[in-house]
């Protein structure tokens, strides 16, 4: 059977571009996923509806990305119907209005904040607030915590953070917000909405949407430089699957891999794995950028914090001392401690909009070997400034009397005298950062004269036909929040503008 659309991954915006396509019923679209799918909301096992805190070992691909040059970490991307939406923290942000007119000024005018507004609304059904900036009735309930449901930790740190001096913010999601308050969150009581629940519940009823899981795209198939189709796996067995129209949705490291695999990408990478050149595209993996955390860590008093208490419930978006990006930074207090997270129950310190940027590339033309991961993590003189307020701005919270009081102390990996010298404390943000597994960047959105653009603002592969990619590779600078609901607004603007196209 040949497809009108295929759309590789189910994720936070190849579901959403898969049901909204199909509510066309001309319109025949296969969606295909590399892991699990559940039809039925009640079979989801537990760490993936759980919103109290992100799932990273059941549902995931393992990968590990290099950090800094010598220095690994394990990298967490859902590989589950819903994608990263589906084991994240369920934290449903907007970036602020200067992150999308900063794309529009890149050449991609149908992407400012007054061109997206429209799509922010139109997916939510927001429990809270409404008005011109918030919209009711959408797929995504959005709910945020009240003061008598934060557990103590959480209340303690709301507390410290407005005897700081921050603000008190009643709605993270108003543009001109800033300071401290409670996470909007994708959610209806501890059920995490993700896509595969809010967009293919319904979906699925469709006889135009047809939705395969456990099948991993090995790459693109092109008569010349039109996509005719893709080589997926399922089951051990290899087959080829013919549409009019290819749409790569996996996401910021494996939407660039299978281009790679595909030949679309730097002509010596390629040559040099044995892969036949499509088309010379260098920029295919590059332009990564990642949002960096570090935390200070705390030794909680007993009984304080209980193994199902929520993650995160209370925020800080504020601005960075000398800064020109208004809340390029983010604090949170993470009130469970999960080993792997590389989040020890902690206050943590988030770069919002790094300088620095890495790459993603191949080490083999194998499909089952993960793409090189590389974060260049506080590659600039000017993330490292950043980093070192932030990290300093987390170390006096965690010394705040209302932390103090239900803590036992401070982690020894961080001392006063490394925070109070530039050079020590560098070294402990080198040894100890992390990420939130926001990654962005890799196929990046631009017109024609940009030569680093990967794709064209209707996300068009340039140079090929029928190919395109739509996910949070796209997006040319990161944005200000966690990136989850603007990948939503991604598969909402495509979705549009390829039944336009039809």
């Amino acid at each position: 059977m040949k497809y009108d659309h295929i759309v590789v991954g189910a994720g936070s915006s190849g579901a959403v571009l898969a049901s909204r396509l199909t509510e066309d019923t001309g319109v025949n679209v296969l969606l295909l996923e590399a892991g699990p799918d559940w039809a039925d909301i009640s079979q989801i096992p537990g760490d993936i509806t759980n919103a109290r805190t992100v799932s990273v070992e059941e549902h995931d691909w393992g990968y590990t990305a290099e950090a800094v040059p010598g220095r690994s970490l394990t990298y967490a991307r859902g590989k589950v119907a819903g994608g990263c939406s589906a084991v994240n923290g369920a934290i449903a942000l907007r970036g602020i209005p200067a992150d999308y007119d900063e794309w529009a000024q890149l050449g991609n005018d149908s992407w400012s904040w007054y061109e997206l507004l429209p799509y922010f609304r139109r997916i939510e059904d927001d429990q809270d607030f409404d008005g011109p900036f918030h919209g009711k009735g959408g797929p995504t309930p959005i709910v945020r915590h009240t003061r008598d449901q934060l557990v103590p930790f959480q209340a303690a740190y709301l507390e410290a953070c407005i005897d700081q001096g921050f603000d008190y913010v009643e709605d993270h999601n108003d543009p001109e917000s800033t300071g401290v308050g409670m996470i909007p969150m994708n959610r209806r009581g501890d059920l995490r909405v993700s896509t595969a629940v809010a967009y293919l519940t319904e979906a699925r009823r469709r006889k135009n949407l047809t939705i395969r899981s456990d099948a991993t795209v090995h790459r693109v198939l092109f008569e010349g430089t039109r996509a005719v189709g893709v080589e997926v796996e399922t089951g051990g067995r290899l087959e080829k699957i013919s549409a009019d129209h290819v749409t790569l949705s996996a996401g910021a490291l494996n939407s660039p891999a299978i281009l790679l695999r595909s030949g679309v990408g730097p002509k010596e990478q390629l040559r040099a794995l044995g892969i036949e050149v499509v088309l010379d595209q260098p920029n295919v993996g590059e332009n990564l950028i990642e949002h960096q955390q570090i935390t200070v860590g705390l030794l909680p008093r007993d009984g304080v914090t209980d193994p199902d208490d929520p993650d995160v419930q209370v925020l800080v978006r504020y601005t960075n001392p000398g800064s020109q990006n208004f809340n390029d930074m983010q604090m949170y207090f993470v009130s469970r401690y999960v080993e792997v997270t590389h989040r020890p129950i902690s206050v943590m310190s988030v770069l919002q909009k790094p300088e620095c940027r890495g790459r993603v590339s191949l080490s083999s033309a194998d499909p089952t070997v993960q793409p090189d991961i590389f974060l260049n993590s506080y590659g600039t003189d000017a993330d490292r400034r950043i980093a070192l307020d932030g990290v300093r701005q987390a170390w006096d919270i965690a010394n705040s009397k209302q932390i103090r009081d239900l803590s036992s102390g401070l982690s020894e990996k961080l001392t006063q005298r490394q925070v109070n010298d530039d050079a020590l404390l560098l070294q402990y943000i080198r040894e100890n950062s992390a990420t939130l597994w926001h990654p962005v960047g890799t196929t990046k959105m631009g017109p024609s004269s940009d030569e680093s653009a990967v794709v064209d603002q209707r996300l068009r592969v340039h140079g090929l036909d029928n190919l395109s990619v739509v996910d949070a590779s796209v997006m040319p600078t990161h944005v200000s929040a966690n990136p989850n609901l603007t990948c939503y607004v991604i598969g909402e603007r495509a979705a549009e503008w390829f039944l336009a196209d039809a």
